[in-house]
């Protein structure tokens, strides 16, 4: 169980939180020229949307989440695994 949430923080958390971050500090600042608050919002908003596409991937997967895990440890330090 421990192995699929932290690949979901892998590869899906970190654009949730961006997201809502982007999205959040677009809404704050009221002086921002409206087309870049609007272009902040639209890329905050693609981001949460990626989170869920990246999300729907992981639960359809046929690969067990050892594995995945196993295989992005493995890229981030260069190695290829079979």
């Amino acid at each position: 169980m421990w192995d699929g949430i932290e690949l979901w923080l892998r590869k899906a958390g970190g654009l949730l939180l961006t997201g809502v971050l982007m999205t959040g500090y677009a809404f704050a600042r009221e002086r921002w020229w409206l087309p870049w608050r609007v272009m902040v919002i639209l890329a905050g908003i693609g981001a949460v949307v990626g989170c869920g596409v990246e999300t729907w991937k992981l639960i359809r997967s046929r690969e067990s989440a050892k594995t995945a895990l196993d295989r992005l440890e493995a890229a981030e330090h260069g190695e290829g695994v079979s």
